[in-house]
């Protein structure tokens, strides 16, 4: 009896530390995105460039836009569709794409910049 008993309370304390930890989230390094259910893409904006320029994400996804320059920037689109503020260093934008098709963008501070994001 005492070794079952044992081994109910082994198997609970294993189904607690699984139930309380955090599940560990995977990058895919071409465009940032989260392999979990996070469904989120990452661009960061350096040295004056979107990196990755270009994201394919699929519909219902979040692209997250992190500027890492000392400079200021904003991710905007033509048709209004990205708008954000303007981003000091630090500063994130997000956006959840709920439409199919391809997004161009600029910094509206520093036009050269340009990115993408198709979604599918």
């Amino acid at each position: 009896m005492k070794k079952i008993l044992t081994g109910i309370i082994l198997i609970l304390a294993i189904l607690a530390a699984a139930c309380a930890s955090q599940p560990e989230l995977t990058t895919d390094k071409t465009i940032g995105r989260s392999e979990d259910s996070g469904k989120v893409a990452a661009v960061a904006i350096k040295g004056f460039k979107f990196v990755p320029a270009e994201v394919n994400i699929k519909v219902g996804e979040t692209v997250v836009w992190t500027n890492e320059d000392t400079a200021p920037h904003t991710v905007e689109s033509s048709d209004g569709t990205l708008r954000s503020d303007e981003l000091a260093k630090g500063d994130t934008y997000s956006y959840t794409f709920t439409k199919a098709g391809k997004y161009d963008y600029i910094c509206g501070i520093h036009p050269s910049m340009k990115g993408s994001v198709t979604v599918q």
